[in-house]
């Protein structure tokens, strides 16, 4: 009596493997894209929440101190490093300990209602969410855009908040701008585009 054996042949393993490394190859550039999205609003609501909290301790430790054009972002900045672990970097850049970086410079981005601290006195709050010597350094992909109030509130660029919503929804992946900071934040810090 004889035994068969059946197997697979080398060529039909060698097309199933070939099946299999194509779609990896095809895949994995989009769940690689769906899992940096996916920290991305996070790590931005973590930021408005860490410099609100920081800048309202600068306000209570120091009542003289007015936030606002007065204060220029350097004195700002001094205050907040007694608050945050940041460190330096080349072009006014603070990297702070989760690994993002911000830059804090005087001036806003259109008009901050007045129950958010108008007159339209603040910063403007840049964050990259892997510090400026890692790519793409790209407005709306790492770089992002908040407008620190005299009030000591976070408004991120492009929001409701700011009556900019016509901006932020300008935000496409094709189109990415700081107005999409605010995309994000009115989309429950979850990127959509």
């Amino acid at each position: 009596m004889t035994i068969l054996k059946k197997a697979f042949t080398l060529t039909e393993v060698l097309i199933t493997i070939g099946i299999i490394g194509i779609v990896a190859a095809l895949t994995l550039p989009a769940l690689m894209r769906l899992h940096q999205d996916a920290g991305t609003g996070p790590i931005l609501a973590k930021v408005q929440t860490s410099m609100e909290e920081a800048v309202g301790r600068v306000l209570l430790d120091n009542p003289d101190v007015v936030l606002g054009n007065s204060t220029t972002a350097a004195t700002l900045i001094g205050y907040l490093d007694d608050i945050f672990v940041m460190t330096n970097t080349s072009g006014n850049w603070y990297n702070l300990k989760d690994g993002a970086s911000i830059k804090i410079t005087s001036g806003t981005e259109g008009t901050i209602p007045a129950s958010a601290g108008a007159p339209n006195e603040g910063y403007l709050v840049d964050v990259d969410i892997n510090g400026p010597s890692k790519s793409p350094n790209t407005e709306g992909v790492d770089r992002f855009r908040f407008v620190l109030t005299t009030y000591g509130l976070m408004l991120p660029v492009g929001s409701k908040v700011l009556d900019q919503e016509q901006y932020g929804e300008l935000c496409t992946e094709t189109n990415p701008t700081i107005y999409c900071t605010g995309h994000i934040a009115d989309n429950n810090w979850r990127i959509d585009y």
